[in-house]
């Protein structure tokens, strides 16, 4: 029984020669005895070592900080209307009839500057 590398190299070597025929899954995996799926497993292992490892973003010490909600009834708001207070204390009132593509918008916007 072939070393486990060997079996893998092996494997490595079929999604390479498959990438390279221009065939069908199929019809490559059924002339080399194998499946489709093998072909495609091993071409995703493939593409993940030829790839440069991704760097990672170094992580922020400094967590997002939730802020308390509140609803507010009095008068001065129109009913359905939004305000979004920021942790600074800085507030943003959205009208009802703004639609929700311009309210994702806003909260993005919110969201980066934060």
């Amino acid at each position: 029984m072939p070393a486990p590398d060997d079996r893998r190299n092996h494997k490595l070597d079929l999604a390479r020669q498959w990438q390279a025929s221009g065939r069908s899954a199929r019809a490559f995996a059924q002339e080399q005895g194998v499946t489709p799926w093998t072909l495609y497993y091993w071409r995703e292992r493939l593409s993940g070592e030829e790839r440069p490892k991704a760097r990672r973003k170094p992580r922020s010490s400094a967590r997002a900080q939730l802020a308390p909600v509140h609803v507010v009834t009095d008068a001065e708001h129109r009913s359905g209307d939004v305000e979004i207070v920021l942790a600074n204390g800085d507030r943003v009132r959205v009208a009802a009839s703004v639609s929700a593509d311009i309210l994702r918008r806003v909260v993005q916007v919110l969201r980066a500057s934060c």
